[in-house]
């Protein structure tokens, strides 16, 4: 009865270990996970010994990469939560609300500065320069709006330094 040998170079547990940098004790673990297989009791081929080290880290990687992903995802449910809660608190509001609230005031603004004049004077030319200063006002406030929006659209604080150019 002939018993098979193993193709390849064979080597001990020790050496094993020592090409990859590791312990006995690390080694027989692999083994006994099954992604190092026996050539012969203590012995083990040198392509099984890097095949198996290989196809160990690849699954600790991919491991690492699906709790990576678990971790994001649980992130973002808890910010979503966050978001949520501080809406219902009022701390937050939807852009849209803001929008509208904001258009809301500039009208009634614009209404009270619009029958100015004519509450000021009855003297038509008067009334017509008081009517250009207004509307130069109104003009320069709703430019100062429209950047300001687009500023806050974009998520973007620099209002103040803006002004302060």
């Amino acid at each position: 009865m002939s018993t098979s040998r193993p193709r390849g170079q064979t080597i001990t547990v020790s050496q094993a270990a020592a090409l990859l940098g590791r312990s006995d004790r690390w080694v027989q673990g692999l083994v006994k996970a099954g992604y190092i297989e026996r050539a012969n009791r203590g012995e083990y081929t040198l392509v099984a010994v890097i095949r198996g080290a290989l196809a160990y880290y690849e699954d600790q990687i991919t491991k690492n990469n699906k709790a990576a992903a678990a971790t994001r995802a649980s992130e973002a449910r808890t910010r979503e939560i966050e978001l949520r809660i501080q809406e219902r608190s009022r701390e937050l509001i939807a852009m849209e609300d803001a929008r509208a609230v904001i258009g809301e005031m500039a009208a009634l603004v614009r209404a009270e500065l619009a029958g100015l004049a004519a509450r000021y004077t009855r003297d038509m030319e008067a009334r017509r320069v008081l009517e250009e200063v207004i509307d130069g006002s109104l003009q320069r406030i709703a430019g100062g709006a429209d950047k300001a929006g687009a500023a806050l659209g974009a998520g973007r604080g620099d209002l103040e330094a803006e002004r302060e150019a």
